[in-house]
């Protein structure tokens, strides 16, 4: 059986992603003592909850005009469950174990590897469009990457001029 995702699947996805990201961050900011860095890791938090947000009212909005909600399918574990798609991004990893952050990271060094974890969720959402139901999927999917891209442009603004 080929799984494919509709509209509000994609986006409860991105919910997921969002959510794990916004987590990733604020335990990230914990790390560091510089409060300019910490404020930095708020900020990334800052917009990954409010992405979250978003979703979540665009698949109310989606549920409530088409009357179409995600499949709760007990044979098919990744329809049922938004959250292992979720986990296949960078944010998949556990949030309380920043990855190889140590706090003594510089700014530049943090605005990088924030792109860097940027690009691997567009990678994601590039890579989910094969699995998309229709063209309003697609749609979703672009517009959500398009937000991912205009998140590196905002990040690019925090890199220290040298």
């Amino acid at each position: 059986m080929e799984t494919k995702f509709n509209v509000f699947e994609v986006l409860e996805i991105a919910e997921q992603v969002e959510h794990k990201g916004a987590r990733f961050y604020l335990k990230a900011a914990e790390l560091f003592s510089d409060p300019d860095l910490r404020d930095l890791y708020y900020k990334l938090a800052n917009w990954k909850a409010k992405h979250e947000q978003i979703w979540a009212r665009m698949k109310k909005r989606f549920a409530e005009k088409t009357g179409e909600f995600g499949t709760f399918d007990p044979d098919n574990y990744v329809l049922s469950n938004p959250e292992v798609m979720a986990g296949l991004t960078w944010f998949g990893t556990r949030h309380d174990a920043p990855g190889r952050l140590t706090g003594r990271e510089t700014r530049a060094q943090i605005v990088r590897d924030s792109i860097r974890r940027a690009n691997e969720v567009i990678i994601f959402y590039q890579g989910l469009k094969d699995f998309a139901r229709n063209p309003a999927t697609e749609d979703i999917i672009d517009k959500i990457i398009r937000e991912e891209k205009r998140q590196i442009d905002l990040l690019n603004q925090e890199m220290p001029q040298t």
